[in-house]
């Protein structure tokens, strides 16, 4: 079983200061920074700002690791469906990129600037995850999700009509996204649905692979993570 810093999150939080030392943490990280924790609700009477704050981090640390394999699994997905309308260099091909609102026409261009063409893996690493969120709005269905939703996403629920699927994945890849940008920012995420992000993941990458979404649960560092809350 992998462990980690996380893993042992508790002796991390709860370490001691002096009054003196929290004084100098906390100017370091800056009063104005902290006062969100300050007033931060929901922990144990004993927390202080600062146990909030590690934990937040090391929060903020464990879910990166589990958003970093479902975004690489859909966007894997996503690209697969493309390549089924598209071809294998779908990022260079002028029917796809006009089926594009002009800001990920942009997205597209600027990723593949100083790409060969068939160097499609190259342009998928680099692509953002507005690009991949965005592929699941309804102006793709005709072109791309009604035929080929169900051949990338195999395991989506039934009976869901392609529509509803579609809409489902939009939903679930837009609330990682606005979570992932916070993660990336160090903002606060203490009260954001912690749980239920966790559990998002899981299902989008189960809509695609259940191997790998096993696979996670033996290693991700969410679960121990979020239990050290203080």
């Amino acid at each position: 079983m992998y462990t980690s810093p996380e893993t042992d999150a508790s002796n991390l939080i709860n370490m001691a200061l002096s009054p003196a030392q929290t004084a100098t943490i906390a100017s370091t990280i800056s009063p104005v920074r902290l006062g969100t924790y300050l007033a931060a609700t929901g922990f144990s009477p004993g927390a202080t700002a600062l146990d909030i704050y590690i934990w937040n981090a090391l929060v903020s640390g464990a879910f990166f690791s589990s958003l970093h394999i479902c975004e690489v699994v859909m966007r894997n997905g996503i690209a697969h469906a493309l390549e089924l309308k598209y071809g294998t260099d779908w990022p260079w091909n002028a029917g796809f990129e006009r089926t594009l609102t002009a800001a990920r026409k942009a997205d597209l261009q600027q990723a593949r600037q100083g790409i060969s063409v068939g160097s499609t893996g190259k342009v998928i690493a680099e692509l953002k995850f507005v690009f991949w969120c965005k592929m699941f709005t309804v102006r793709h269905d005709a072109h791309v999700w009604n035929a080929h939703l169900r051949s990338a996403f195999t395991f989506l629920p039934f009976p869901l009509t392609v529509a509803a699927a579609r809409t489902m994945l939009y939903d679930e890849m837009e609330a990682l996204r606005g979570f992932r940008n916070r993660i990336a920012h160090h903002e606060p995420i203490f009260a954001y649905p912690l749980d239920e992000h966790h559990a998002r993941i899981a299902r989008l990458i189960k809509t695609r692979c259940g191997d790998t979404a096993e696979w996670l649960t033996q290693w991700e560092v969410v679960t121990a993570a979020l239990a050290a809350k203080p």
